[in-house]
């Protein structure tokens, strides 16, 4: 799913660099993904983007730049396409023969094993299963006593069944149980400590119906996954409607309701009833949680995360095992073309694309400098990503900042904690702190 996203990233994405193609180390964004795609043993994709033209780059790409393992068939989805588009969009080129769909989000970098989602999902029987993982210590919520956390992500869990799904914009201060969810388990916890990669494996049958009955679905990870997980408390279950029951004179009237407000509420298919009473026997929905000591982020923002990714995929220690380049024994990577000045230094867990030259005396640290960049003698970077053909002149120092493509810091500038946007100029000896720069339109 290399779609959508793109606001957040600003002038940083062209008509000729959608998001997923963003470069993160090497390779763009989208590569990673089709990696983890490759390390399970997929060996046919489906790449959605959206409108002609997106797909139009990706396709080039995949023809010039791309030579790994996986089968890339791209798919053109409406240019206004959430994942749930995307993924209608991709349904008709799907196999007929196909009882099981893989759907990863194209700015997922994870060593995660697929096969081993896969064989979460097949053991359990489940119609969905969603990959989780503990969040970076870059990626943490915006806590605030009596106050949701901010951009939160709540998810129910009781081992690896996945009971609650929601959203911030579920929850107003209260996070509501429903009770036939209540009467299911005996314990469960409520985390918002975990990601949801959107890494999704699917009954393909279930959720192509799913998709075609609710066309008003747009977004996988806040409508269809959560419908899914609803529907596990729809009538059927052995324990929904004990509550009901006991609270009531007539156990049969007690049921009764209960499977009409179910229905009402779940959208139960009457179709997909079972021969056991008429009733439904909804499938369950289950998580595989990651290890701890793999790696999973998504790309989904320049600051933090395209940022942060970028310098652990350069870390030796932390994940330089994604990167596809074998490390130097500076620890770092640098690519053979380079041009390095005299006395200038480029520290471990650094990459540096082709083509980049740098003056004297400069000093580069824990950074990631993209293909064809110009950096002047006497410049200092620290903790950076500056990207491709970005031009650094004389005695520039930039700390824990993006610099776009084609972006110019003139000399003696100071650039701390900034995200400067595409062709944007910065004034020779400009002092700036904490800014998103980019040109007026």
């Amino acid at each position: 799913m290399a779609c959508g996203g793109e606001r957040r990233f600003g002038d940083l994405v062209t008509q000729d660099r959608p998001r997923h193609m963003l470069d993160l180390g090497f390779n763009p964004i989208v590569w990673h993904a089709l990696q983890t795609l490759e390390a399970g043993g997929v060996k046919d994709v489906l790449l959605v983007a959206r409108g002609d033209h997106a797909a139009s780059r990706f396709d080039a790409w995949l023809k010039e730049g791309y030579e790994g393992g996986c089968d890339v068939e791209v798919i053109t989805a409406p240019e206004d396409a959430d994942t749930a588009d995307a993924l209608r969009a991709a349904m008709p080129s799907v196999s007929a023969d196909a009882d099981t769909l893989a759907v990863v989000a194209g700015d997922l970098v994870t060593d995660v094993s697929i096969a081993d989602v896969l064989a979460t999902h097949v053991r359990r029987g489940a119609v969905a299963t969603c990959l989780l993982a503990k969040r970076r210590a870059w990626n943490g919520l915006d806590m605030k006593v009596g106050r949701p956390p901010k951009g939160a992500h709540y998810v129910g869990l009781s081992g690896d069944k996945l009971l609650l799904m929601a959203d911030e914009e579920d929850v107003d201060k209260v996070l509501k149980l429903r009770r036939p969810m209540m009467n299911r388990v005996s314990d469960f916890v409520v985390h918002t400590d975990l990601l949801d990669a959107q890494l999704y494996v699917l009954d393909k049958h279930e959720v192509s119906h799913l998709l075609e009955q609710k066309r008003h679905m747009t977004s996988l990870q806040l409508d269809v996954i959560p419908a899914l997980v609803r529907r596990q408390f729809a009538p059927g279950s052995d324990q929904v409607g004990k509550s009901s029951a006991a609270e009531s004179n007539s156990e049969s009237n007690a049921n009764a309701d209960d499977g009409g407000l179910m229905e009402a509420v779940f959208g139960v298919d009457k179709e997909n009833k079972d021969a056991k009473g008429g009733e439904g026997a909804p499938r369950p929905c289950c998580a595989h949680l990651a290890p701890d000591d793999a790696y999973c982020a998504r790309v989904d923002t320049v600051v933090p995360a395209l940022l942060e990714v970028s310098r652990e995929i350069a870390d030796g220690a932390v994940a330089a095992h994604l990167n596809g380049r074998r490390m130097s024994k500076y620890e770092n990577f640098v690519d053979p073309t380079v041009v390095i000045g005299g006395k200038s230094t480029i520290g471990p867990g650094c990459i540096v694309g082709g083509g980049t030259s740098f003056g004297e005396k400069c000093s580069v640290k824990r950074s990631v400098v993209g293909a064809g960049c110009s950096v002047g003698s006497g410049v200092k970077l620290v903790n950076c990503v500056v990207m491709n053909r970005a031009t650094i002149e004389d005695g520039a120092t930039v700390q824990g900042s993006v610099i776009g493509p084609r972006a110019v810091i003139g000399s003696g500038a100071s650039l701390r904690e900034c995200a400067v946007q595409a062709e944007y100029e910065v004034e020779e000896g400009d002092d700036l702190r904490s800014e998103t720069l980019q040109n007026r339109r």
